[in-house]
């Protein structure tokens, strides 16, 4: 779920990106080294340890029943005040990696969906099937709760990507800090139950862990953004909230989309069928096929990415 009441592009503390690290770093002796050598490879070190990374989860945490992983990763987590939150955290995903972006002056950009709660806009699933543009689908409990066998008809449809919108739709919080009315969740053994139940949850439905969560309203702070790459997610958000929580009428929504830059991640919403989110995709959709637009899956996006490190 998207911040509602505005739209446009969401990265107000930059637009951190995936940077796979590269297979190996070659270190030379020191006595190799004149200053500048060292000083450009402390350079290049301190980049790749900042940079924000997709991390597979630890195997034997996958493996835990879900009571003994909370308490392993709650010993690990607890003592561990966070002083960050927002919807662009370094750590998470808000635009594609630069090398699955084309270089030949088209663009490339990602439609994810959100599927929060309430009702579903058959409408837009029927739009991508018919013009074959693939998606990642974000889908939070409450949804899936609502409409076990559309879930089930996204998930064995190789258009789309299932990724994980958290069990209770909550902010990604181990304080319990709220955004936009909404209260995250209250501690760290909840913010891994709001992950985990979901992922293995969605694993179940599709065969396979999730590889990307996106928290309600975007919004985190850095300690739940480390457990999350802990469990093998990577924090999503997006550069431009296309519906702006699905409040935009359809001509603002088809504006947004025409207006994507190479290497977006877009966000809108597929659980409000009285949107204009349906109607503006209408518009919009094919006008980017036009144009030679490349859309999408995050895990495409991600797995361009990690060749090109090797």
């Amino acid at each position: 779920m998207a911040a509602a009441g505005g739209q446009g592009r969401i990265a107000p503390w930059g637009t951190p990106r995936l940077w796979p690290l590269p297979a190996r770093v070659s270190v030379p002796s020191p006595w190799q080294c004149r200053t500048r050598d060292v000083l450009a490879l402390l350079a290049a070190l301190f980049v790749l340890l900042c940079a924000p990374t997709a991390r597979s989860a630890e195997p034997e945490l996958a493996a835990l029943p879900l009571p003994e992983l909370t308490a392993k990763l709650n010993a690990r987590y607890a003592s561990q005040q966070p002083t960050q939150w927002g919807p662009a955290l370094p750590g998470t995903l808000t635009r594609l990696p630069a090398s699955a972006m084309t270089k030949n002056g088209l663009v490339t950009v990602a439609l994810t969906f959100d599927a929060c709660g309430g009702g579903y806009d058959a409408s837009i699933i029927a739009l991508l099937r018919e013009l074959r543009v693939p998606a990642t689908l974000f889908l939070a409990g409450p949804w899936l709760n609502a409409h076990p066998s559309e879930a089930a008809d996204l998930a064995a449809d190789p258009l789309f990507e299932i990724a994980n919108h958290g069990a209770r739709h909550r902010p990604a919080s181990v304080t319990g800090r709220a955004a936009y009315g909404i209260r995250g969740t209250r501690s760290v053994a909840g913010f891994v139950d709001e992950v985990e139940s979901n992922a293995r949850r969605l694993a179940a439905l599709t065969g396979a862990r999730p590889r990307f969560y996106r928290a309600a309203t975007l919004f985190c702070d850095e300690v739940a953004v480390r457990i999350a790459a802990d469990l093998g997610q990577t924090v999503t958000g997006c550069t431009v909230a296309a519906d702006a929580g699905a409040t935009l009428p359809a001509p603002a929504v088809a504006r947004n989309l025409l207006a994507a830059r190479n290497g977006d991640i877009l966000l809108l919403h597929v659980n409000k069928p009285g949107a204009g989110t349906g109607a503006g995709l209408r518009s919009a959709l094919p006008e980017l096929l036009r144009r030679g637009v490349r859309l999408v899956r995050l895990s495409e996006a991600a797995d361009a990415a990690g060749a090109a490190s090797r």
